[in-house]
């Protein structure tokens, strides 16, 4: 999980009122994306929390056999 620094943050989101990384108020963020250093979480909208979380990992299939 990525810890953000809360002096570059505004109030509402350092308080989960705002997204994290683009501002946006409404609706309001709902995933967890992080936490500052003292464990507080950190919230985005669903837009950049896919471009801040890791991908899951894929399933690799073999080919079967001859």
């Amino acid at each position: 999980m990525l810890t953000f620094d809360p002096e570059g943050l505004s109030p509402a989101q350092r308080d989960g009122d705002a997204c994290v990384v683009c501002h946006k108020r409404w609706p309001r963020p709902r995933v967890r994306v992080g936490k500052l250093p003292d464990n507080s979480s950190v919230l985005a909208c669903t837009e950049c929390a896919e471009a801040l979380l890791p991908a899951p990992m894929a399933t690799v299939v073999a080919f079967p056999g001859r």
